[in-house]
């Protein structure tokens, strides 16, 4: 399914490593509701879902 269907994320938003607290602090104190998803990083031309 993870192939087919969106599996509930919404909007995502990238920010650097050094911002996202900063970014996660805003949003919530805007209302949104707002997780750390993942992080971005260099590997071997595949995805792991975990």
């Amino acid at each position: 399914m993870f192939n087919t269907f969106n599996m509930g994320v919404g909007m995502v938003v990238i920010v650097s490593p050094d911002t996202a607290d900063a970014a996660l602090a805003a949003l919530k104190g805007a209302g949104v509701e707002a997780y750390a998803l993942g992080q971005v990083v260099s590997g071997a031309d595949k995805i792991l879902l975990v």
